[in-house]
């Protein structure tokens, strides 16, 4: 099985075998594979310490990081990244992100007149990163000369190894990875501005930079950089993209979210957050975009203690893959798993998006309300900016590099609504 066609099997998965844990094999690998919260919630948060990461291939092809760590290499490097992320402005926050996707709106239904039918997710990616640079760099992405194209080229060379045994690599993919190590030559050249003297000190980038210098910790810049725009910017821009399919699959609930978000537009553009923060239904929106579309659908895991998960024994050892599709397709937890619902219970439970897709226990992504709040903005500007209609009613494909993303990418035409 290719990598980058395994979320199609996850979404077959969750159908066929709905709310059951599942033992498949993955390129001659057997792979315990958890779709019920139960047994992730078992392996994730209570029994957590009995199974690590299981991120090699993710270090074999862009090197180690925080993404890839676990232990004592994964705490020192979270210690450089949590403060910023669980303090953050998020009056700054909500500034940029609005001032972001109001450029990209602009780009976006350009891009539709000149006869695009499909979202460029280069634009969605560029105004996820110039959020995230700024905020936290004190810089701006243009500044920066950083070609995200191909950093977006990495990501998905690098997730090919993502289900390749040691020695088939080469078999499977050929001549598609032999480019793989020229790429991160250069993206991590690229990455090297960041050492400059024009990115403002007292930033986040000062603790990366004194443990980069520091052999013992064995953090190198770039590597964790290439981490916070795969983990930050990347997966906002993939939720955006989703989200913008469902506003344009349901034109009813557009109209309803566009009303409202008119209505608190003269109190955002004064208050920022405060305002924003009561808008409920978009946050549900939101949070059923993840449910539905997980932008990172699975966490890998290998047993390194004996256990016993829903009847099976689990040798030391053993792969483990948390399907979040499965989990949040679950019948057992709501009554039409596969249709969008803007009800408050949509947002409650074990399974909503906003609750399971960031994972969950000692290790759940440090950046979640960051990504939450910048999501909030982006929508609700983009709300004011475009209206979005479906180029066509296929069911997705999906496409698997780093982050879920639509095969050919979304279909989706963006009309400006402003004149």
């Amino acid at each position: 099985m290719r990598s980058t066609d395994f979320c199609n099997s996850l979404y077959r998965y969750a159908r066929e075998q709905n709310g059951s844990n599942l033992d498949i094999e993955l390129n001659g690998v057997p792979v315990l594979l958890i779709q019920r919260h139960e047994e992730a919630d078992h392996i994730l948060r209570v029994r957590s310490s009995g199974y690590r990461k299981n991120m090699d291939w993710f270090r074999q092809a862009l090197g180690a990081s925080r993404f890839s760590e676990d232990g004592e290499a994964w705490r020192v490097r979270r210690a450089l990244t949590h403060d910023y992320f669980t303090q953050f402005d998020r009056e700054r926050t909500t500034a940029l992100a609005c001032r972001y996707a109001d450029e990209a709106g602009r780009q976006l239904t350009a891009n539709s007149t000149r006869g695009a039918l499909q979202v460029d997710d280069g634009v969605l990616r560029r105004m996820a990163v110039s959020v995230l640079v700024e905020n936290f760099f004190g810089l701006p992405f243009a500044d920066t000369g950083i070609d995200l194209d191909r950093i977006a080229d990495l990501m998905e060379y690098g997730s090919a190894y993502s289900f390749v045994p040691a020695g088939r690599t080469d078999a499977l993919y050929g001549n598609a990875l032999r480019r793989l190590p020229a790429l991160r030559r250069q993206v991590l050249q690229d990455l090297q501005i960041f050492r400059s003297s024009r990115v403002p000190a007292g930033t986040m980038l000062t603790g990366m930079l004194q443990a980069d210098s520091n052999r013992d910790t064995g953090v190198v810049l770039e590597h964790e950089l290439l981490t916070f725009f795969a983990a930050g910017a990347e997966t906002s821009a993939a939720t955006v993209g989703w989200a913008l399919y469902l506003l344009a699959l349901y034109p009813d609930v557009q109209e309803r979210l566009r009303a409202r978000a008119r209505e608190l537009a003269p109190r955002v553009s004064v208050d920022g957050w405060r305002a924003l923060s009561e808008f409920g239904e978009l946050a549900t929106l939101i949070s059923e975009t993840l449910r539905l579309y997980p932008p990172t659908p699975i966490i890998a895991r290998l047993a390194i203690e004996a256990d016993q998960i829903d009847g099976r024994t689990v040798a030391p050892g053993q792969n483990v893959l948390i399907s979040f599709v499965g989990i949040q397709h679950d019948a057992r937890h709501r009554a039409e798993p596969w249709t969008l619902g803007l009800d408050e219970q949509s947002r409650r439970g074990p399974t909503a998006g906003s609750n399971t897709a960031f994972s969950f226990g000692p290790r759940i992504c440090g950046g979640k309300q960051f990504a939450l709040t910048e999501l909030m903005a982006f929508l609700h500007t983009l709300l004011l900016r475009v209206r979005f209609e479906t180029t066509s009613l296929e069911p997705p494909r999906f496409h698997w590099k780093s982050q879920m993303l639509r095969e050919g990418g979304q279909p989706v035409r963006c009309l400006d609504i402003t004149a």
